[in-house]
């Protein structure tokens, strides 16, 4: 965990049950201590919210729209400090817990507030997190053996929902939510948190790849000349895999392909400029754009529109038929299928 530095970590309760409107909150009165245990646990943590492909993501509300933006500056403004630390979660929890009365169906769970850096990002995450029964071995002295006997722990690969702020302007906060089949009773989260303007993150790719499509080819950095449409799409799927924290910013791309060049950053600014605060790209969503499979009736097909630029595939819409031309894969196969 060379490249996370957890700043201030703190936890709350909230205990509701499902089928009840009251909610109770357990406070701590001190941050917890930053030991190794603590440290992997964010880490792990953060690489499961990594993990999530489509995010929803937007901006902070004002101070003035929403209680929780307006702790949230209060601490910035106070310097991040250990002590304004326990003061804002605590002022948020009684906000959550306001937010969660009357409201049937929504479970309570450990509110782990942890701010934090990774890879130079400073972010503050709030993960709510619940136990779940499980089984353990433990030694039996009387009968010099091993037995097993039940416990609880934390169910960290299943957050029920989690956020993350950056820190810095623009579309800083993304979130996962869990329960999107009860959104009437997971919005009470986006709303607690001040979530404006929100996207999920394939909205947001697909609104990039849309004006992607529009750019001209850029030049290859080894030959100089224009890349074919086959290598610009491998090296922008490439490139948005090794974003940090998988973000696209205008800036960054036009300067990473078209150098001095600016044409995503013009036409961000003749549009609607919704996508100029950068955004986190959703892998699966990019991916699907340029690689394409289609299963039916037991056969599959995994190709590249290259394939189809290159008439290696083709299809007659009328009849139904794809033609495939290529002598390796025929080769494969007839040696495969035998007499």
């Amino acid at each position: 965990m060379d490249n996370l530095i957890v700043h201030n970590l703190i936890v709350h309760e909230l205990k509701k049950q499902p089928e009840m409107a009251e909610a109770e909150l357990v406070l701590s009165k001190a941050p917890l201590h930053i030991t190794e245990q603590s440290i992997e646990l964010i880490g792990r943590l953060d690489q499961i919210f990594e993990r999530k492909n489509d995010l929803l993501q937007g901006f902070l509300a004002g101070p003035g729209e929403s209680l929780f933006p307006a702790y949230y500056e209060t601490w910035l403004m106070e310097g991040r400090d250990r002590e304004h630390f326990l003061t804002f979660s605590n002022d948020t929890m009684a906000v959550l817990q306001q937010s969660l009365t009357g409201v049937i169906g929504a479970k309570g769970g450990y509110l782990l507030y942890a701010d934090y850096t990774m890879e130079e990002q400073r972010m503050l995450g709030i993960f709510l997190i619940r136990e779940t029964p499980g089984m353990i071995f433990v030694a039996d002295e009387a009968e010099e053996a091993l037995k097993l006997t039940t416990t609880q722990y934390l169910d960290v690969d299943h957050m029920a929902m989690a956020v993350r702020l950056l820190a810095g302007k623009g579309r800083n906060v993304q979130m996962i939510r869990h329960a999107r089949t009860q959104s009437s009773i997971s919005q009470y989260f986006t709303e607690w948190v001040g979530l404006d303007r929100p996207e999920t993150s394939a909205e947001l790719t697909q609104n990039f790849l849309e004006l992607v499509e529009e750019l001209p080819i850029p030049k290859d950095r080894d030959n100089g000349f224009a890349m074919n449409e086959g290598d610009f799409e491998k090296a922008l799927v490439k490139y948005a895999a090794k974003q940090p924290q998988q973000t696209i910013r205008a800036k960054e791309f036009d300067e990473f392909f078209y150098g001095n060049e600016k044409p995503l950053q013009e036409m961000l600014e003749q549009g609607d400029g919704t996508l100029d605060e950068g955004f986190r790209v959703d892998k699966r969503s990019l991916r699907k754009q340029f690689y394409l499979k289609a299963g039916f009736g037991g056969m599959s097909l995994t190709c590249t529109k290259d394939h189809f630029r290159a008439g290696q595939i083709s299809i007659d819409e009328q009849t139904g038929t794809i033609t495939i031309t290529n002598q390796e894969l025929a080769s494969l196969l007839l040696d495969q299928k035998g007499e």
